[in-house]
């Protein structure tokens, strides 16, 4: 599961530079720092939620370590909305849109890395 993990971490860097990327190009610049800070909010969040339940806690047990990782998610969005993006004075439409998109795509993605635990039998 290592593997995944490793592979999975790549790819919710990928999935996080493209929505700053995408983020840059339509918000006005006054904006920028919201979209770079939920898109880095959500990239942390989703990766160790990956390491911390997928990997470490619930290798063999994947829905599990799912069902908990979109309890974390939830509370996390809850904290930048109603804690930190007040508190740093951040755009709170722009970092909550990048926050979700970041999250969004890396949990339809999250599935292509779980290890396949598929029994190979046969019927004879």
């Amino acid at each position: 599961m290592n593997r995944q993990g490793v592979r999975y971490t790549a790819a919710a860097v990928l999935v996080a530079s493209l929505v700053v990327a995408a983020g840059a190009q339509v918000a006005p610049p006054a904006l920028r720092a919201g979209v770079v800070a939920g898109a880095l909010a959500g990239l942390l969040v989703q990766v160790a939620v990956f390491w911390v339940f997928m990997v470490m806690l619930f290798p063999g047990r994947i829905w599990q370590g799912y069902g908990i990782g979109m309890l974390v998610r939830f509370a996390a969005f809850a904290v930048m909305a109603l804690v930190v993006v007040p508190q740093a004075g951040l755009p709170l439409a722009a970092t909550l849109f990048s926050l979700v998109a970041v999250f969004w795509v890396t949990t339809l993605i999250e599935p292509a890395f779980f290890k396949a635990r598929t029994p190979k039998t046969t019927q004879g």
